[in-house]
């Protein structure tokens, strides 16, 4: 089915929303600043039980928002006996996210058929790959005119070798994925170019197509229409899922990448709110210079935030030797039409306390040393800023 053409006024609240780093990123349905108990440290520790926990929130908010008051009530009360049998499975902490994961992927679909009966089901399909391939290719296979399950077929052949998804199977599924390009010359076109060119991976030409499924299934970023479950592979594929996903189109299509949000709440630490406020004045000036092609940088930025919290590791590869010195760039900064004075310093008084709430971030989140810390978040830093200032110096003759 082709994803309808949304309102201009979705658009612009969507691209608005990643003119900044601080995108509402809860990791889990809940805060996960704040787990207290064995269950909800294993869910905000596992990208794909947040992804479940975080889907399920969803479908639960949107059934108590829609139903009957008695409806209301006894939903309330299953999710009740639904969340004690969740907090029993403390019970073996060796096989906690074994028993979390079939828990939550039924409770989404039960929840989510609520609101949601024709993708409640498919999504939780989706949602378990990690855990249980071989259920989750049998699952697909009950939708068999479905191109988003066809391409998630491909998926499990390329990456999951246990999901029994045969070669022959994997290429009939392909070909039906493919077909579903054929009313759409200009994806079809990009993807044909990335799928002949002899530098790009197997693993991105794989992921490329599954991205292009997804953005044509009715998932929407906004919280109230489907949620995304497909977050894992950025955890799981790592640089090939951040090529695929990220800017690919050059126009308002890239509005809609279907990149995740950033995982845990970093960015809505106050100094990076303070440094993005700081820019976000000059970032929106020079965005009416930009034309279409903007969109592709704000899903870049939003990639590079996901990636953050996500692959943090990934920033602990040293920088091109000639890598530019953003703090520095602002300083020399003249233009104060483009961007005034005040705003540049507030900019720079908020670089050092977001490498340092950044680095205690991967430490705890993360896992990483001091060290990797320190150097990871210097590079985040870094990269975030010299994003926008690329973005305002090309598209307002300053800098």
């Amino acid at each position: 089915m082709d994803r309808p053409v949304p309102p201009l006024r979705s658009i612009l609240l969507l691209a608005g929303s990643l003119l900044s780093a601080s995108t509402p990123a809860m990791a889990a349905s809940f805060d996960c600043q704040k787990a207290s108990t064995p269950v909800e440290h294993a869910i905000c520790a596992s990208p794909e039980l947040s992804e479940l926990d975080s889907t399920l929130g969803a479908h639960y908010s949107r059934a108590i928002a829609k139903l009957a008051p008695d409806q209301r009530d006894a939903l309330r009360t299953g999710q009740r006996t639904w969340l004690k049998a969740r907090n029993a499975c403390a019970a073996e902490p060796d096989k906690l996210a074994a028993c979390l994961q079939p828990l939550l992927s039924q409770r989404v679909i039960e929840v989510g058929t609520l609101t949601q009966p024709d993708t409640a089901a498919l999504d939780a399909t989706i949602a378990s790959i990690p855990y249980h391939p071989a259920e989750a290719a049998q699952g697909l296979r009950r939708y068999p005119s479905s191109e988003l399950a066809a391409a998630w077929r491909v998926y499990l052949h390329r990456f999951e070798p246990a999901s029994g998804v045969t070669q022959e199977e994997a290429e009939a599924s392909r070909q039906q994925a493919l077909k579903a390009l054929a009313d759409d010359d200009f994806a079809r076109s990009v993807f044909s170019d990335i799928e002949n060119d002899q530098s790009v991976s197997r693993d991105r030409v794989e992921l490329t197509l599954l991205r292009m499924m997804i953005e044509r299934a009715q998932y929407a970023f906004f919280a109230d229409q489907r949620a995304y479950v497909h977050c894992f592979v950025f955890s799981r594929q790592g640089e090939a899922a951040y090529d695929a996903f990220g800017s690919l189109y050059g126009s308002t299509r890239d509005t809609f990448a279907p990149i995740c949000a950033p995982q845990g709440n970093l960015f809505e630490q106050g100094p990076w709110k303070q440094l993005s406020s700081s820019f976000d004045e000059a970032v929106s000036a020079a965005s009416g210079n930009a034309g279409t092609i903007r969109f592709a940088s704000y899903a870049d930025w939003h990639l590079m935030a996901l990636r953050a919290t996500v692959s943090p590791r990934d920033f602990l590869k040293a920088p091109a030797a000639k890598a530019d010195d953003p703090e520095q760039n602002v300083r020399d900064w003249t233009d104060d039409k483009s961007w005034p004075k005040k705003q540049r310093q507030q900019a720079l008084a908020a670089v050092e306390p977001a490498r340092q709430v950044t680095s205690t971030w991967l430490q705890h989140e993360r896992g990483l040393s001091t060290s990797e810390a320190q150097q990871a978040a210097r590079e985040i830093v870094r990269q975030w800023m010299s994003q926008r200032l690329d973005f305002i110096s090309e598209n307002s003759g300053a800098g």
